[in-house]
């Protein structure tokens, strides 16, 4: 399968999901049948195979198409932390992205 380059900030919001998860890069390997180091090369926004991109949304309960869509902003990747607005982009971690 053809490999795609990552964008940074979809890496970004995939390796926030995963710890917000608590999940170990290994435990996201076992889980979504992705090697760990692919795993690694998705979440530093790196080339992967979209079969892996899918396996690992999946897993982490994403739509492909979602994870994608609410990557509007490059501070807070759509997803600012846990009780705390975006500077930039003023999203509560609440609201739901336009």
């Amino acid at each position: 399968m053809k490999a795609l380059q990552v964008p940074p900030q979809v890496g970004r919001r995939l390796r926030r999901e995963r710890e917000q998860r608590g999940w170990s890069l290994r435990q996201t390997a076992a889980r979504s049948g992705v090697a760990a180091a692919t795993v690694i090369r998705l979440e530093r926004g790196h080339d992967g195979t979209l079969t892996s991109l899918i396996a690992l949304t999946g897993v982490l309960g994403l739509s492909l198409d979602g994870l994608v869509a609410e990557v509007s902003c490059a501070t807070c990747d759509g997803t600012p932390p846990a009780g705390f607005a975006c500077g930039e982009c003023g999203r509560g971690p609440l609201e739901a992205v336009p």
